[in-house]
């Protein structure tokens, strides 16, 4: 396709599942238990919202400030969609997905979940559980993805509840469904950082499936999360719910030395821009250098020189700012998304808005357009 004469690789679009996904793809075992929609009782009264796990979905859905932004945040939506052009292609289905892609000018899709990762953010969920809910939605979406296998690359999301459950489905999806990519909360899953040793067993089989790992934040769970925080300033619960998140994941991985111990692996940090990059590294490199007790976490080389070989991030199609990001630390480690469907995402104006940023160079462009993200993915 080329856009002004460049490939584009979109590094995370997105899908909304079906409302019946659940009920065609949850295996009969668990039917009974699979996330379904309807009226749910709250000490509020009544609402139509998913029910799982004993709980509403998105998370704290049946709060009324969490329903207050709801609606606030569909209204702004809709105003900005009027006012874009914006036309009303669903993320349900892989035709549509493909049209959108051909609007912004986008030859090779990453595809992502949506509500599905919600479901599994719930510590304490019955591993096994949580591993049938993975696989239906893995299934799906490896079949959503046939439609076009050249231009939609599934990923697949895990049972993190478990890591051996994890590594079962993580395995499947990558060997039997053509996954690209497994896909973790940039929040904690049991409370526990990702540097913790429990965790090596999942880094050693992406390492070895030659996959990265795609650290993907959600606006709320039921674990621990920024977001929780601000249930009543939903401004405040996304951004810190995706940014500083994501910050702390990757610090996470990079002062617990978890590349030096799996130097193959390769992990990126979608959906949270990338302007904060250079100042993290930094501080991560000096209090590295003040504070590592490098018995326990005996790193090689600073924090910053991790990131450059292991880590990828994906900034926004209007983040002018990244052009002082590529002064401080190159060009890279940037990979973009269109966000599509999202009713925030930039769509259908996302690429010509990037193409735009004069600060950039074509080769910059180039880089984060495609290179980049075909070597983060190993395309």
């Amino acid at each position: 396709m080329a856009k002004n004469g460049m490939k584009v690789m979109d590094s995370d679009i997105h899908v909304m599942e079906p409302a019946d996904l659940w009920d065609q793809y949850v295996e009969k075992k668990f039917h009974d238990q699979r996330p379904q929609w309807g009226p749910r009782k709250t000490e509020w009264g009544e609402l139509d919202a998913w029910s799982f796990a004993d709980r509403a979905f998105p998370a704290y859905m049946d709060d009324p400030r969490r329903q207050r932004f709801a609606k606030v945040r569909t209204d702004k939506a809709k105003e900005r969609h009027v006012a874009d052009g914006r036309d009303d292609l669903q993320g349900d289905n892989p035709k549509s997905m493909l049209m959108a892609m051909d609007v912004e000018g986008v030859d090779v899709s990453i595809v992502f979940r949506t509500l599905a990762s919600h479901f599994i953010a719930v510590d304490g969920l019955d591993p096994k559980l949580s591993a049938a809910v993975c696989r239906a939605f893995n299934n799906w979406l490896g079949e959503f993805c046939a439609e076009d296998t050249a231009r939609l690359k599934p990923t697949a999301i895990i049972p993190l509840q478990n890591i051996q459950e994890s590594i079962i489905e993580a395995r499947r999806a990558v060997n039997e469904l053509g996954a690209i990519a497994l896909v973790l909360p940039n929040h904690p899953v049991n409370e526990t950082p990702w540097y913790d040793a429990s965790f090596d067993p999942l880094w050693a089989e992406a390492e070895r499936l030659g996959v990265p790992l795609a650290f993907h934040g959600i606006q709320n769970a039921y674990q621990e999360h920024l977001g929780k925080r601000y249930i009543d300033n939903f401004a405040m619960a996304h951004a810190s719910g995706h940014p500083v998140e994501q910050m702390l994941s990757l610090g996470c991985l990079l002062t617990g030395g978890v590349f030096e111990r799996f130097p193959g692996l390769r992990a990126a940090f979608l959906e949270g821009s990338c302007g904060w990059v250079p100042w993290w590294l930094w501080v991560l490199d000096e209090r590295v250098e003040k504070f590592t007790d490098r018995t326990q976490f005996p790193l090689k080389r600073p924090p910053s020189e991790t990131f450059r070989e292991h880590c990828w991030v994906a900034m926004e199609p209007d983040e002018a700012g990244v052009a002082e990001t590529i002064t401080a630390g190159g060009d890279s480690n940037i990979v973009i998304s269109t966000d599509w469907p999202h009713d925030d995402s930039a769509y259908p104006h996302a690429i010509n808005t990037f193409l735009a940023l004069d600060a950039l160079s074509n080769d910059s462009k180039r880089k984060i357009l495609w290179d980049n993200c075909a070597s983060l993915y190993g395309l």
